[in-house]
This record gives structure tokens, C-alpha cells and sequence, in this order.
């Protein structure tokens, strides 16, 4: 489930044309869609913390009530698994390339396990601070195995221990691909979109709405119009006050 970038890139512009505030072009839109993207990925596991504790509180609902579930639809699309080599303990976490630029694909990492060939079965290998590798490995009684392995995090590596493991699969939320609004010249010179080469937004269809908000508050900027920063503004703070109502 995506929200089309052609979409979004549409009303984004007729809403700042309404009022002759001037024009987004679609390299700068490319550029405001990929952050806010991010900002509302992030946005929403503070979002289904708060409704996960509502909920704990004695405040939640069934059904279409039922918050947490509709803010973990959000979260879904990008669930990710990966299956990772091991030399030495040591494996590279999942990446991407983008414009020739390679970065990490992981944003969160939800759980590592590794599984047993001889008998398949599935173990769960707990995260450790790296700090606190040493006082485990001190003692015999602490000291990670094939029963209870553990791992950290350095930059783009994960760490396993036992080092003798030699892969792992990590299911993780992975980083949301950046948007692309796509076009080719017509006669007249005009722009006009297309699919080939376009990407669209991985972001849950409920969240088309905050998408378009957030795009305009960062046009706001650019355009150097603070009537639709602070226009934008309010509209999320009463759409915000809805939701924790």
C-alpha cells in the first residue's frame, strides 16, 4: 500500500496556487517529500507508544477503536526481513543504493534470531549494550552460547556472539525509499508526470493527509511565506488535538 507521489505532488501545488503563493518545483519537492516521509515514520512509533499506554491505562477500544492496530498498519509496509553471512561473528547490516550513494536500509531493528540446522530451531539473539560485552564475558554463568546468543550494533555491522554463528536473520523496518516525481517535456515544452522512473511514497494511505500538511509547512519555508507555515501549523494542531481526544 503507497500513496501516489504524482497525487500528492498535485495537491500540494493546487492548494499553493489557490492562492498565488507560488510554485514548488518537482526537485524540491522530491527533496521536502523524502524528510517529511522520514519525520512521519518516526512520528508514528511515538505515536503507538502513547496509544500502546493509553491503552494499558484502561483507555483503548475494540474493533474500529482499536488504535494501536490502526497505527501498526502504519508501521507494516515497511517490515523487512534480511538474512545476514557471518565471518568471525561480525555481519553488514542490510543496505541500498541511491544515486550511486550506498547507505543502511535499516531504521529500526525489530529482532535478531539464528536457527539451529541440525534440529531448526529457531533462537532469539538478545541485543546488548556494547559497554556491557565484558562483564559477560567474564563469567561463565553470563557468557553467551548457541542457547542464548546475543549481538550489538557499530555503525553498519552487527556483532554476534557466540562468534562461531554463521548468519543471522534480522526483521527490521527498513528505511522508507525517497520519492520521486518524474517528468518529460511535451510538445509545448510543459512538464508533464510519468511513471517511468517515478517512485511513489511507501507511506500508509491514512497518512496522505499529514503527508500534504507537512510537505506545506516546508514550502512555507522556501517560498518565504509565513501565512502558510503558520496556516499549516494550526491545521496539524487541531488534527493532533483530535487524535489524543
Amino acid at each position: 500500500m503507497a500513496i501516489s507521489v504524482d497525487k500528492v505532488y498535485r495537491k500540494v501545488l493546487a492548494i499553493l496556487n489557490k492562492e498565488s503563493r507560488g510554485f514548488l518545483t518537482p526537485d524540491e519537492f522530491n527533496r521536502i517529500g523524502s524528510q517529511v516521509q522520514l519525520d512521519l515514520l518516526d512520528k508514528t512509533f511515538h505515536d503507538y507508544n502513547r496509544a500502546v499506554a493509553r491503552e494499558t491505562m484502561g483507555r483503548g477500544a475494540q474493533g474500529y477503536g482499536d488504535i494501536p492496530k490502526k497505527i501498526q498498519d502504519r508501521i507494516d509496509p515497511f517490515y523487512t526481513t534480511s538474512a545476514i553471512a557471518l565471518t568471525s561473528g561480525v555481519g553488514a547490516l542490510p543496505t541500498v543504493t541511491v544515486d550511486n550513494y550506498t547507505r543502511s536500509n535499516v531504521y529500526n531493528v525489530v529482532r535478531v534470531t539464528t536457527q539451529d540446522n541440525s534440529s531448526l530451531n529457531t533462537t532469539e539473539v538478545d541485543r546488548v549494550e556494547k559497554s556491557k560485552l565484558s562483564y559477560l564475558l567474564s563469567s561463565p554463568v553470563t557468557a553467551p552460547s548457541t542457547t542464548f546468543p546475543i549481538y550489538y550494533i557499530t555503525g553498519e555491522n552487527i556483532n554476534v556472539n557466540p562468534t562461531s554463528l554463521s548468519s543471522v536473520s534480522i526483521d527490521y523496518i527498513s528505511v522508507p525509499s525517497d520519492p520521486v516525481w518524474n517528468s518529460e517535456a511535451d510538445a509545448n515544452g510543459a512538464l508533464t508526470y510519468t511513471a517511468t522512473g517515478s517512485i511513489d511514497f511507501t507511506l500508509h494511505s491514512s497518512s496522505e493527509v499529514d503527508l500534504v500538511l507537512g510537505i506545506l509547512r516546508y514550502t512555507g519555508v522556501i517560498i518565504k511565506d509565513p501565512s502558510v507555515i503558520q496556516a499549516i501549523g494550526q491545521e496539524t494542531a487541531t488534527k493532533v488535538q483530535q487524535e489524543n481526544a
